[in-house]
Formats: C-alpha cells, structure tokens, sequence
C-alpha cells in the first residue's frame, strides 16, 4: 500500500497490526514531523510507551470539500481509559475516549470537552468502526519486535485497538472548534488513566481522572493520503489504511521538545473548587439559612438577645453564599455552560436571597 501517507500521531510504540507509517511523539509534548519511507527507530515516552495515537487524512477532506479522517487508538488493556482529543485543550475539544466493554470487545465515545470536567458524550460525531478494532493478545514474538515495555513471563500482553473514520471531524461543537487539513501546526491533546478496566458498553460511561496528559502539534499537511485511481464511492466507505500495518517497521521518528508547548488545565484543582462550590451553598441552604429563619419566632430563651444573634447570622450566611455561588460562577464559566438551567436558576435564587432577603432580614 505505497500509495499511502500516513501521519500517525503516537504516544511510544503499540502493537497493534495496520498499514500506515505513524508518528510518535513523547507524552510531554509534541514533535515536528520528519518523513521518510525507511525504518525509523523509535521514541519511547517515559511514563507509558506502549500507547499510540494514528491519523490520517485523504487528500481530498478539505475544508470547502469536507471528508473523512482516519483514526487508530491503540493501548494495553492495562490503561483504564485513554483520549485523544483535537483543540489545543479540553474547553472546545472534540474528544475520543477509549476503554474496554467486556474482555473481548471496545467501546469508543465520541465527547465534546466543556471545560476542566469529565468530556460528555456527544451523538453529533459521525463514527464508522473499521476492522481490526477489538481487544488482542499480542505474542512473544510481535511483543519483541515492538520493543513492548510490558514484562511478563511468555512476553505476551493484550490491547485494546480503536480503528475508525470520522466523516464530519472537521468542524464540532456548532462549528465552534475547526480542523483545516492543511494546517501544518495543528494542536491535539491526549491523556489515559491506568486501572481496572471500565467494562462497560455505555458511551458515556463516568471515568476517573487521568493520571497524565499532554499536548502536542502535529502538520497535518504530512498526513495526506492519496486517493486510489477508479475508486467508487461504495469503496470509499470500505478504505481501512490501518490494515497490516505494524508500527516496528512503519514507524517516522520525531523531535520532541523538553518542555509541553500548551499546559493543559490543572483538573485537581477545578474538582476541589467544584467541592468548595458544593459544600458551600448546601451548608448554607440546609443549615444556616434556616437557622437564622427560625432562630426569631421560635419560643426558646438565649442567654442573649436573639436579634444580636439574627443579625451576623444572616450575615455570615449571605457571605457564605456569595462565596460559593462565586466558585460556581467561576466553573458555569469555564466550561461554557453559564447559559444553562443549573447556572440560570441559581443566579435567580442568590439574587433573590441575598438582594431581597437579607435586606428585609437585616432591618427586621
């Protein structure tokens, strides 16, 4: 299959059998492309070498006659769930996430990524599975020809391998987000999370977060794929670029810089201001909001008077909630979702409450 250009975008070296030369790129960050026919040795990524990434794209998707491109996932069944995703981070990405449905089959969810959270599952991205997509084991001898990290006693291990087309890749999320195939500094994203596999046929199963992520810049302008001469169109539909092909030998080195050329956001910390955010108000909608309210009908003798006690409650307790409707702000905000019913609905009820009530609290 001459007639094939392949740019891959890999992270270390898989295993799993396909037809087009990939790229792979070190997992903290991205590469300029170098192509060439020959053998190339490979760059192993330091954290987990065995997970590839492979793209490519026929030279007739463009941007004015949009097509089709070519995708290969490939990771040991060691790796909880792995992403490949196209923007330069998750706010706006049109995201691929892969993970194992059962010990014999996959499951690959398309999701748009709303910011520093879990990416939700979109049925907007048009996905035709290729062959070749299962979870195989790989035997003695092809795991010493990959160079495979993975030890074990026969030197054999099992992967998960996503091989698809994407019809309308070009454009997602309302065509907020755009891929011009003849971008020659085109940013993806990646990440995996090693672990229990997921099991589960669901594609918008929950997944935990990832234990490392990256970016990288890919020119897609080497990624052409020729069209075959006197193809059809019902042949189209049934092009597989990643049959036979083997990374150990279809490989193109890259050049990996030291430092990632695009941080991706800290997700830790927007879950812990999504805990802060829900900590807050409920303390302040179940517990004190209602205790400042009871606090003056209710016949019960204090040591003080009530209303010295009313006063910086109600105080305290619109602090409280302006605290954490800030922090829910802040996450409506940079996940694109302030236009919503949950953000809507509580700038409502805040303003309602800390405008109104507590005004009329703070005189009575």
């Amino acid at each position: 299959m001459k007639w094939l250009n392949l740019l891959p975008i890999a992270l270390g070296l898989g295993t799993t059998p396909s037809s087009l030369p990939p790229l792979h790129i070190h997992q903290t960050i991205l590469t300029k492309l170098i192509t060439s026919q020959r053998k190339h040795h490979l760059l192993l990524p330091p954290t987990n070498p065995d997970i590839i990434y492979s793209l490519t794209i026929p030279n007739t998707t463009t941007l004015s006659t949009p097509g089709p491109i070519y995708i290969q996932i490939t990771a040991p069944t060691s790796i909880q769930w792995v992403g490949l995703g196209q923007g330069a981070q998750m706010t706006g990405a049109n995201m691929f996430l892969l993970y194992t449905s059962s010990s014999t089959k996959i499951t690959l969810s398309p999701r748009s990524g709303l910011g520093h959270f879990e990416p939700q599952y979109t049925s907007n991205t048009q996905i035709t599975m290729l062959p070749g997509t299962g979870i195989s084991t790989i035997n003695s001898t092809t795991a010493a020809l990959t160079n495979s990290s993975s030890s074990s006693s026969d030197n054999t291990r099992t992967t998960m391998t996503a091989n698809f087309r994407c019809d309308n890749c070009l454009t997602w999320q309302d065509g907020t987000g755009t891929m011009n195939p003849k971008d020659p500094n085109f940013p993806f994203i990646w990440a995996y999370r090693e672990g229990v596999p997921i099991n589960s046929a669901a594609m918008d199963a929950d997944i935990s977060i990832h234990d490392d992520m990256g970016g990288i810049q890919v020119d897609l302008t080497r990624a052409g794929m020729p069209p075959q001469p006197n193809t059809s169109t019902t042949e189209d539909d049934q092009i597989n670029p990643f049959t036979n092909y083997n990374p150990a030998t279809d490989s193109v080195p890259v050049q990996a810089p030291s430092t990632p050329t695009s941080p991706l956001p800290n997700l830790t910390k927007m879950t812990h201001i999504l805990i802060t955010h829900a900590t807050l108000m409920s303390l302040s909608f179940v517990l004190f909001y209602p205790l400042a309210a009871l606090l003056m009908p209710l016949p019960i003798s204090l040591p003080v008077e009530k209303f010295r006690l009313h006063m910086p409650l109600q105080i305290f307790t619109m602090l409280m909630t302006l605290a954490g409707f800030g922090c829910g702000i802040y996450l409506a905000y940079e996940t694109g979702q302030l236009k919503t019913a949950h953000p809507i609905l509580g700038i409502i009820v805040v303003g309602v409450l800390d405008g109104g009530e507590d005004g009329v609290g703070g005189v009575s």
